[in-house]
């Protein structure tokens, strides 16, 4: 019949096969759940991407909005609207001129 030692060692054969199949299946599920969430964060990245492109797009607008809103010719028509006043001539500015700075000392009279 069956000695000791053979049922040891079939039972020995039996743990180690069942100890290289739970390596290999880990092995293959370590693998696929790496590829998975590879996946996962790869498709996270290209949306994230694709709302910042969105988002520069969008700030890009509001920056020609306020370029176009805050234009002289705009600020000149609201004010003549809202206040009533015609737009300034030419001849209307007021020029100021910094003089240079006459030194007392050797001031026209001389030394």
């Amino acid at each position: 019949m069956f000695r000791q030692s053979d049922k040891y060692e079939d039972l020995k054969n039996l743990v180690a096969l069942s100890l290289i199949i739970l390596l290999i299946g880990g092995i293959v599920f370590a693998f696929l759940y790496r590829n998975i969430r590879m996946a996962i964060v790869s498709y996270e990245i290209e949306r994230l991407k694709k709302e910042r492109r969105a988002a520069y797009i969008e700030t890009e607008e509001l920056r020609l909005q306020v370029a176009r809103h805050s234009s002289a010719d705009r600020m000149e028509k609201l004010f003549r609207e809202k206040y009533g006043f015609l737009p300034v001539e030419v001849s209307q500015k007021i020029s100021t001129y910094i003089l240079p700075q006459i030194d007392r000392k050797n001031g026209p009279e001389g030394p």
